[in-house]
């Protein structure tokens, strides 16, 4: 257990639990010595003396919002990594909480600034009665109180938001927290609205690769053409993910999405472009994963289509795109592993939970969860 300054009328209750916990010997001598010294009527140096006894420790908490170029990114991808067990970059953290603003992530550190929690939020222009707030994730050094604190507060600042009437929240089946987080939005209120599943299915990239385009496909999609992505075609692709209203919100901006490419997706390879005549639309490049227990469940690596974009209208170009990263992945020698290939979808109701479960290419992959004040 951890005790923080941050409430100190809870001194009095802290100091009977350490009681309850520490032997009667211990207790009588301890109670003779602080009569001797004068210091039972000094409550915080008693609790002090007594979590020293069970070995607790006793943290000082500063408290932060979010302020670029502070390094607080590392310690927001830190605690996110350690406590979800699912990943986190820093790089991707720092432009996410420049768009969202100072007020939208707040921070409990030690005084000498080390991480214990962090808490973040957003609103949306498409749904400007809504916001969203997350976990707050904290380290087991972290203080109760403190966890709560920064939870609470950036809960009001939400509700203070001209027409803010609803809170919602998500939990990620894939974190190793997710009892934790359930349990604890549920203590805060909140209550599930509805459930997001993928369905996925392995493309055999071999078989795949063989298929003939002219005789599989007709019309529109047989005549599409392809090509492999070179750094000339940036703008394009960036154009194109900006046009697919699925994806235009991946980035902050046109930079962002540049950077992507150019240091991620190209730097790998293999990125195939579709076109109808000289007007891209569609694109996507295969990745070597290892399962993550989010994007990827189970134990076994796969191939996946990193990134998806179409251009509306096109999106009957689906199949032929990936055909045609089944044919580059041939080409390229990555045949070791299937190409697996999903999609989203939210759902909620017990007939959607049931067949769900019933289904084992679909997976639960996050539950959403509610709040409003009356």
């Amino acid at each position: 257990m951890t005790i923080s300054f941050v409430d100190l009328t809870h001194t009095a209750l802290n100091f009977r639990y350490s009681l309850r916990k520490t032997p009667f010997a211990i207790i009588s001598v301890t109670f003779e010595a602080l009569k001797n010294k004068g210091l039972l009527g000094k409550p915080l140096l008693l609790l002090n003396l007594f979590h020293k006894i069970n070995g607790e420790k006793i943290v000082k908490v500063q408290y932060k919002k979010w302020e670029s170029g502070k390094g607080l990114e590392e310690i927001q991808a830190t605690i996110y990594t350690e406590v979800s067990g699912l990943p986190a970059q820093a790089e991707q953290i720092g432009p996410r909480n420049d768009e969202r603003g100072i007020e939208a992530t707040r921070y409990a550190l030690t005084e000498d600034g080390k991480p214990l929690a962090y808490v973040t939020s957003s609103t949306s222009q498409d749904e400007p009665w809504r916001g969203f707030i997350g976990y707050p994730w904290s380290l087991k050094d972290c203080p109760t109180e403190a966890k709560d604190k920064i939870f609470d507060e950036l809960l009001d600042h939400l509700y203070s938001k001209d027409g803010i009437q609803q809170i919602r929240t998500a939990v990620v089946i894939g974190s190793k927290t997710k009892k934790e987080q359930i349990q604890y939005f549920k203590k805060k209120g909140f209550v599930e609205a509805e459930r997001y599943y993928t369905y996925s299915k392995d493309l055999d990239i071999e078989k795949s690769a063989a298929i003939d385009v002219k005789k599989k496909f007709e019309g529109k999609e047989a005549e599409l053409t392809s090509k492999v992505a070179t750094e000339k075609d940036i703008p394009a692709l960036v154009e194109l993910c900006l046009a697919d209203p699925h994806l235009r919100r991946a980035f902050p901006d046109e930079e962002a999405f540049s950077a992507y490419f150019k240091d991620k997706v190209l730097k790998d390879g293999h990125c195939v472009m579709l076109f109808d005549g000289d007007k891209l639309v569609a694109a996507s490049a295969p990745l070597r994963f290892k399962p993550d227990g989010n994007i990827l469940k189970g134990e076994e690596e796969r191939y996946i289509m990193r990134f998806t974009a179409s251009r509306p209208g096109y999106e009957y170009s689906w199949n032929r795109l990936a055909v045609e990263v089944a044919k580059e992945c041939k080409a390229a020698g990555m045949t070791d592993f299937p190409l697996r290939s999903f999609f989203g979808f939210r759902a909620e109701g017990a007939a959607a939970i049931g067949l769900a479960k019933m289904n084992p290419n679909i997976k639960l992959n996050e539950i959403f969860y509610w709040h409003e004040r009356k």
